[in-house]
């Protein structure tokens, strides 16, 4: 279980000793300046709230990472299945405002260090994935949509593409919606049917994304002892996780930073 009274989560705390320099922070929704319904951490401009408030939060989520918000990428999101790959020319697009140029992308993968993407979510689990070989890292955004057009093997083949060894592969699953607060309708259980996982994903209608992402890892080839779980539930959890359901719609952005440094 996660630190209740951190600000920020370490997504691979568990494996810190063996992942030197890389920096998987996530942001609860406390510790910034967003009035409500956005109270207080929201890392997002979509929501409505005010983005000289969002530019803060963001500011002191990567100050806590011990970077400048400048090192950030952060691309425009849209539930598909899309991988852009990030370079240090990079830097900086849709930090401190939407990104026009980076539009249409769930899962960004970081060739470089010195690059970090902050990728947002308010109940889609995010998946983080990094090399300690390469020094590359990625993350997917990966809500249901996504999951049905295979985003989270999408991710692992870009690395793959890159030199990457699956078997060396780290992986950690942010907080999101889980299985026993996300009742969906037969349309999404449908899109989700083929992928590996999915049958035991599936108690009635009600969907476990997460079960389905770390199905997807272990058959794309990473270790089972290499893919750190997350039991936090953004939907039971409203003094620390936004949630689109829980608050219908109106409500701010979680969101996980990453990079190695």
């Amino acid at each position: 279980m996660s630190d209740p009274t951190s600000p920020h989560l370490d997504l691979f705390a568990a494996a810190r000793p063996r992942l030197p320099g890389l920096i998987a922070l996530y942001g609860t929704r406390r510790g910034g300046v967003s009035a409500h319904p956005f109270d207080s951490g929201n890392l997002g401009f979509s929501t409505g709230d005010d983005p000289a408030a969002v530019v803060e939060n963001r500011r002191r989520l990567a100050a806590a990472a011990g970077i400048s918000l400048d090192a950030l990428v952060v691309a425009g999101q849209c539930h598909g299945a899309e991988v852009a790959v990030l370079g240090v020319e990079d830097r900086g697009e849709g930090a401190r405002a939407p990104s026009e140029r980076l539009r249409g992308f769930d899962a960004l993968l970081l060739q470089d260090p010195g690059v970090y993407a902050l990728s947002l979510s308010a109940d889609c689990p995010l998946v983080v994935l990094a090399d300690p070989e390469s020094r590359i890292a990625g993350v997917a955004h990966a809500g249901w949509r996504g999951t049905a057009a295979g985003i989270v093997g999408a991710l692992v083949e870009a690395f793959r593409a890159r030199g990457s060894r699956p078997e060396a592969l780290w992986a950690a699953q942010s907080p999101g919606i889980c299985g026993g607060c996300y009742e969906v309708g037969d349309e999404v259980l449908e899109a989700v049917a083929g992928r590996p996982g999915a049958r035991e994903a599936c108690s009635g209608r009600f969907l476990d994304l997460r079960q389905i992402h770390r199905a997807e890892l272990l058959a794309q080839g990473l270790r089972a002892g290499r893919v750190l779980p997350s039991v936090d539930c953004s939907f039971e959890d409203p003094q620390r996780f936004f949630s689109h359901r829980r608050d219908r719609g109106v409500t701010g952005r979680n969101g996980v930073l990453v990079g190695w440094s």
